[in-house]
């Protein structure tokens, strides 16, 4: 994908933004710090999104943007939309609503589910003019054994009818014939392949990435229809798609440490034998994944400290500096200075 593309989606105009940051959160770089600014962005929920894909040069990418007149640049791989920027956002936005369809494929492996369903679509389709000499789609040895079972299971049970249905009433459904068209043409069958989004891009005059985030789109929703149907033939290929909400290990220290009677982060760094510097990535990990009312900030944001914090905070809590936020406040924590931030973020969503 296109990344400069990526930024102008993803930037803003009031607010500069760190483009390596904005790389690492769609890419799903799972670090305390990538997923803080997803959560100061707004992007939390794309988190890993685009992890399938090759995101480029964040250096180059801000460049372009900066040499268009799209952006300007600061320091730091620091961004800011242009008013000329804004203008081009919304029309990009506009051939990708809705945006927050992304959401889905940050929390199943949407990428996965397409190359099983474009593989069946094929299967099915060669099978029903009995051709058994074909160029298979490539597929991973895993999924290719889960579709071989899968057909082995429930080729009797009419999969070209079923198909045929499901595909009619999902591409009519969509009312967007160039939608209808986009998705179509990533599928391949008996007399027909899939064209890239490079080959569709020059047909429907969209970029490519466009292409591709929509794509990611129509796939979502697929998915989500057949996982609401119980009937459907095709569950086994929406099964181990879920994308975890945290990282196992961080789960594991969280559930200890809220299960505990006197719940001590040293303590769980023992019983754990991991650094207590690990221990408070994981809590601010589980702090940023998990609702407000699901944290237990009180238990690790005492008094005076909670109190010092909020008369020292500035309008712009996400953007406060440690450094800064050390010198008035001198026995503060970085720990404890984050996990205000988070908390103070996620009061003002929920306002």
């Amino acid at each position: 994908m296109d990344l400069s593309t990526l930024y102008l989606i993803f930037g803003d105009a009031n607010q500069d933004r760190r483009a390596k940051a904005i790389k690492n959160i769609l890419d799903g770089r799972r670090t305390v710090s990538n997923l803080y600014w997803g959560l100061e962005y707004g992007l939390l929920p794309y988190f890993g999104a685009l992890h399938d894909f090759d995101l480029g040069d964040e250096q180059a990418a801000v460049d372009t943007l900066n040499k268009a007149g799209l952006a300007t640049v600061s320091d730091g791989l620091l961004y800011r939309l242009s008013s000329r920027g804004v203008d081009q956002q919304k029309k990009l936005q506009a051939s990708i609503t809705p945006l927050n369809e992304l959401a889905t494929v940050a929390q199943y492996d949407i990428v996965r589910f397409s190359r099983r369903f474009i593989f069946a679509v094929q299967v099915v389709s060669e099978y029903s003019y009995s051709n058994n000499r074909y160029y298979p789609q490539t597929i991973g040895f895993f999924d290719d054994q889960l579709i071989k079972r899968w057909f082995i299971q429930n080729k009797q049970r009419n999969l070209s009818g079923y198909f045929h249905q499901l595909l009619q009433q999902f591409l009519s459904g969509l009312e967007n014939d160039q939608l209808a068209d986009i998705f179509a043409a990533s599928l391949t069958g008996h007399g027909f392949s899939g064209l890239t989004e490079d080959q569709l891009a020059v047909q429907t005059d969209l970029e490519p990435t466009i292409i591709q985030l929509n794509w990611l789109k129509l796939y979502s929703r697929l998915f989500l229809r057949l996982k609401k149907d119980p009937e459907t033939p095709l569950q086994l290929l929406l099964t181990g798609l879920i994308k975890p909400l945290m990282s196992g290990s961080a789960k594991q220290t969280f559930d200890l440490f809220v299960s505990a009677r006197q719940p001590d982060p040293a303590t769980i760094a023992q019983l754990r034998k991991i650094k207590l510097t690990t221990v408070y990535e994981h809590l601010i990990e589980a702090a940023i994944e998990l609702p407000l009312d699901q944290f237990p900030y009180q238990r690790l944001l005492h008094e005076p400290t909670l109190t010092n914090l909020r008369q020292a905070a500035p309008v712009n809590v996400g953007e406060w500096q440690f450094k800064a936020a050390k010198a008035q406040i001198t026995d503060l924590q970085f720990f404890e200075f984050r996990l205000f931030q988070i908390s103070e973020r996620k009061k003002g969503d929920n306002d």
